[in-house]
Parts: structure tokens; sequence; C-alpha cells
């Protein structure tokens, strides 16, 4: 078994999504559901190792997620980048605004640890070792989802994950978003 650097993630639950996306995900993303990480939007990994979750960091999430108003969303289109399918979340606007919130907050973060990186709100569903196998992938997700998309999803909180030693996430805390 190897070790994990036991890391954190700060992302909206697709939960609405969950059930329609397990199949897919089961098939294309195995890992990341064997690591028990569920349909996401991703606003800033990787965070601060888990130990280095305390009281003040806890409250300092919830004091800058609290002023933010929930959304609706829908994840409305297979798209791809070189190695990973995804679905794009509609409108993205909203998603870009949490990363920029928490890339203010948190400069010495950078979303994906590159600070030249301009993030692409998505949920991923598949990813792979050869970008040669993607087409096929993305043309079954394609053809499968055709008849379910747009997912409406609502993002009413930011989660916490956290990687354990064995390689497993799990919620840490949720941070309600409660703005007006």
């Amino acid at each position: 078994m190897t070790v994990s650097p036991a890391r954190t993630a700060l992302i909206v639950v697709a939960g609405a999504a969950r059930r329609v996306l397990a199949p897919w995900r089961r098939r294309f993303d195995s890992g990341a559901v064997t690591r028990r990480i569920p349909p996401h939007i991703t606003i800033l990994f990787p965070f601060v190792r888990y130990v280095d979750v305390d009281a003040e960091l806890l409250e300092r999430l919830r004091v800058l997620y609290a002023p933010v108003a929930p959304f609706e969303y829908a994840l409305a289109s297979v798209q791809r980048f070189p190695t990973v399918a995804w679905l794009a979340p509609d409108p993205a606007t909203p998603f870009l605004a949490l990363i920029e919130r928490t890339s203010a907050a948190f400069p010495e973060h950078p979303p994906y640890g590159d600070p030249s990186l301009d993030p692409v709100p998505h949920c991923s569903i598949g990813i792979v070792d050869d970008p040669g196998s993607l087409d096929a992938i993305v043309r079954e997700l394609e053809a499968g989802l055709e008849d379910v998309l747009p997912i409406g999803c609502t993002a009413d909180a930011m989660t916490l994950l956290e990687e354990r030693p064995d390689g497993r996430w799990s919620v840490r805390a949720m941070f309600p978003l409660q703005g007006a």
C-alpha cells in the first residue's frame, strides 16, 4: 500500500449527479470511486495537509464562504482535456468566482499547485493513461448521457475533503453558502 501525502481539497459536491454518474465513474474513473471522491467541481486542490487543519482554519473557511449565495447550475456537456473526460458546469462563472475568492484568501496554495494556471471548472468522469483512448470514451459518454444531460444541481455548500493515509478521501467539514 502506498502512503499518501494526506492532502486536502475544497470542492463543490455535485450531489444531484451522483446516482446518474455512478456507473460511468465506476467504468472510467474507478480510482476516484475507490478513493471515495464524490462527483464534484474542484475549487482548490491541493490545499493544506490534513494535519494542518485546525479550528482556526475551519472558522476562516466558514467566514470566507458564508456570504456567498447558493446557486443553481447544470452539468451540461461532455468535454475533454488531454487525458480527462469531464462535464462542463453551466454557468461556470460562479465557480470561477469561488476559485478567485479562495485563491485570494490563500495565495500560498495556487490551484493545482501552479500559479500560472487558468483553472477550468469541471466535473471529471473519466481519466485515461493513454490520450489516444479518450476519443472512444468521450463518444460513449456523449451517447450514454445524451438523454440525461443537462443534470441540474445546486451549489449550497463548500466541502473540505481530506485524504487519509490509506489514500481514501472523506469529508472533513462543510461550509454552507448563506448569502442573499
